[in-house]
């Protein structure tokens, strides 16, 4: 008997026992075994762990064979068993035996002997593998693994893998497939991140699903759920959010990509023997509407790694310090690929020294920011806008406290909406406060890369380095308190980029720890495209920042903005703070002053004309404070 009448005989008794033929990692069991080799021989020479073939494949086959042979077999007897049993098989496996296609056979063989993915396709359409990754350690994800598991035994049409950028989606779909094999016929690995409409995708499909008796007509989605229903197959699409629109709530479909409504639709609400298997940022809209928690489609929502989990990542990085991994691990909520990069920056710049790194308190930077940056760039506006605000809070708030605070023209229902579509993305956490109410915040890596996001459209200077402020000291003669000979402050040579010396760029202003009221308060400068510079005035034993934003309007006019905000520690104004525009006769035009616990006070936005001159002025008791500014 050679090892081609061997593998017949086999698959003919697999069949006949479990009504399936064999799959590919069974049959590279079994050339090994015939050739006499170990596990960790064949590991080497397949694409499949060893791991994977001694301790899952090999011992449900070996079960499997020996119950459909009613005697036990084992790798060391197999050859002796079957040599035996080929003389006496039974009529109705020698015909199933038969009828096995030829194609399986050599196309099984050839995954034992290196083919690539694409000629192991061509052979046969048993699996198609050629776009998915290599495997590789899955940390964690155990319980994950059981759910998905227990869900396609359940009989779940389609499973929908969700998470942030770096969460593990796509390892966790190919472990997967690397442990489901052997319970579908067959097994197809498509990537959407080319974003291929779903007449091409259907195209190929059909072209590794076809049968002999299954031929594709011109109603391409209708011949694709037919070999759906017909042979039990496993079909996962990587990387769905390509086919989705950016720029708008999630979950809707980009121009062109609509069809692929259909086809989710039809996939969860046709009866059929198979399952797909989606990983994506966001859930189409049709996969949300018909998921649930017994219904044929789900959602699997990965968050952070556990602690354990965690940790062994950056052990396997080498860092010290372990009594500081926990306050690392939470800053980047457990995410694998950012644990990863930051554990790359450590080592290479810190020696591995975490506590040192902490110190830093910057926890978004280069490859970190580069994760994040995609998520951003798909959100609709009001979605950025509601980020920014969070980012504002810096800390959990109910709905009732959002809408009071936020100072954008949206409706409830708008924000309800937007609210949802951040939670579909896993840009937001949702907790309970102790009355039992919702609350909505950022997570720490989310939090520190939209507030640098905000830091920049503030300052209008993206990357700029932050700039330490000059510390006053009280006995300093830094304010003047009648009106000064002194040249104006000009304006003009702000858009030049030539400013005075004690004019600092905003984002010296924007530094811990009273970062959150600064933002509150510069926040809508931050569209004007204004160039915005700050003065620190010294009022007694307080320090506060005279700001002013300047914008070249349409008429050629300056517009100007002009606030005061408290510095340092400080969170409030002192009381009766006055702040006024005059102009150059000295006339007061408009004049604010602050109520108690005032965090800033603004003038209302006034312009003028290249050379006009004006002054702008702040009392408090009996301090006179005076600059003044030609345009």
């Amino acid at each position: 008997m050679n090892f081609e009448e061997a593998l017949e005989f086999v698959d003919a008794a697999v069949f006949g026992q479990a009504g399936r033929h064999l799959s590919a990692p069974e049959v590279t069991i079994l050339q090994g075994t015939w050739q006499g080799m170990t596990y960790d021989q064949m590991a080497e020479i397949s694409q499949y762990s060893l791991n994977y073939l001694m301790r899952d494949i090999g011992p449900r086959f070996w079960r499997l064979f020996s119950e459909a042979l009613g005697e036990e077999v084992s790798k060391t007897n197999f050859r002796v068993v079957i040599e035996r049993r080929a003389l006496a098989l039974p009529a109705h496996l020698e015909n199933r035996s038969r009828s096995y296609k030829a194609e399986q056979i050599a196309e099984n063989r050839s995954v034992t002997t290196h083919q690539t993915a694409e000629e192991n396709f061509l052979a046969d359409a048993t699996y198609d593998w050629s776009e998915a990754p290599e495997l590789s350690t899955l940390y964690g994800r155990s319980e994950e693994l059981t759910t998905l598991k227990e869900w396609i035994a359940d009989g779940c049409r389609a499973i929908a893998i969700r998470g942030i950028r770096g969460i593990g989606k796509t390892a966790l779909a190919r472990q997967l497939l690397e442990e489901m094999q052997p319970e579908f016929d067959r097994t197809i690995w498509c990537s959407l991140s080319q974003a291929q409409n779903l007449k091409e995708l259907a195209t190929n499909l059909q072209k590794i699903l076809a049968t002999p008796s299954l031929r594709y007509d011109s109603d391409s989605l209708a011949s694709l759920m037919s070999y759906l229903r017909s042979s039990r197959t496993l079909l996962i699409l990587d990387g769905v959010e390509g086919i989705l629109q950016s720029g708008q709530l999630a979950g809707r479909y980009r121009e062109g990509y609509e069809e692929y409504g259909e086809f989710f639709r039809r996939i969860g609400e046709e009866s059929h023997q198979s399952c797909l298997i989606i990983t994506s940022l966001e859930n189409p809209k049709d996969i949300s509407f018909l998921e649930g928690e017994t219904t044929p489609v789900r959602s699997l929502i990965l968050t952070g790694l556990p602690m354990a989990d965690a940790q062994e990542i950056l052990a396997t990085e080498g860092l010290g310090d372990r009594d500081r991994w926990s306050t690392l691990i939470e800053h980047y909520q457990g995410n694998p690929a950012a644990l990863k990069l930051a554990a790359k920056f450590i080592r290479e710049l810190f020696n591995g020294n975490v506590a040192e790194f902490l110190e830093r308190e910057t926890f978004v930077f280069g490859d970190i920011g580069e994760l994040l940056a995609p998520l951003m760039a798909r959100l609709s506006e009001l979605e950025k806008e509601l980020l920014y605000w969070l980012a504002i809070e810096r800390r959990p708030i109910s709905f009732t406290t959002l809408e009071r605070n936020i100072t954008l023209p949206i409706s409830d229902s708008e924000l309800l909406e937007v609210l949802a579509s951040l939670g579909q993305r896993s840009l937001i956490e949702t907790t309970t406060s102790e009355e039992g109410k919702s609350l909505f915040a950022l997570a720490p890596m989310v939090m520190e890369y939209v507030t640098s996001q905000l830091i920049e459209q503030i300052s209008g200077i993206p990357n700029r380095p932050k700039i330490t402020r000059h510390k006053w000291q009280a006995s300093e003669d830094t304010i003047e308190l009648t009106p000064s000979p002194k040249q104006p402050v000009n304006l003009g040579q702000w858009f030049k980029h030539s400013p005075e010396t004690m004019w600092q760029p905003i984002e010296a202003l924007l530094v811990k720890p009273q970062l959150s009221p600064r933002l509150r308060s510069i926040y809508h400068l931050r569209t004007e495209g204004a160039i915005k510079r700050f003065k620190p005035i010294q009022i007694r034993d307080r320090e506060v920042a005279l700001l002013v934003a300047i914008a070249q309007d349409s008429d050629r006019k300056v517009g100007v903005r002009v606030q005061v905000q408290p510095m340092g520690e400080d969170s409030v104004l002192p009381a009766n703070l006055k702040l006024a525009l005059l102009n150059e006769t000295g006339q007061t035009l408009r004049e604010v002053t602050t109520q108690d616990r005032d965090n800033f006070i603004q003038l209302p936005r006034f312009r003028g004309e290249e050379r006009e001159r004006f002054s702008i002025q702040m009392t408090h008791n009996a301090f006179n404070i005076k600059e003044d500014f030609i345009i």
